[in-house]
């Protein structure tokens, strides 16, 4: 008999804490990012963007080529469920 979701199981996701949340995130501010938002029901949208401001709960994202949507704000559970995808931008 085999125990799903021990320590050795390759379908669990590995867990994130928020700390190591706020330093992805962080380590992204200033710089060119795509971010992925889930909306459920296989709605995924896309932004092209930069990291402005880190907060205690919360980041922020300056918006680039949208003409409906400046500012978008981000909370670090959302990075941690996997809600929001962050990628780096190629140059």
């Amino acid at each position: 008999m085999r125990i799903i979701g021990g320590r050795g199981d390759p379908m669990r996701k590995r867990a994130m804490s928020i700390t190591e949340a706020k330093r992805i995130v962080s380590s992204y501010v200033g710089k060119p990012v795509t971010i992925f938002v889930n909306r459920g029901r296989k709605r995924i949208l896309k932004y092209e963007g930069e990291i402005t401001e880190l907060y205690p709960a919360v980041f922020t994202l300056k918006i680039v080529g949208d003409k409906t949507l400046e500012m978008l704000s981000c909370s670090y559970s959302d990075v941690i469920c996997g809600d929001i995808r962050i990628q780096p931008q190629s140059p």
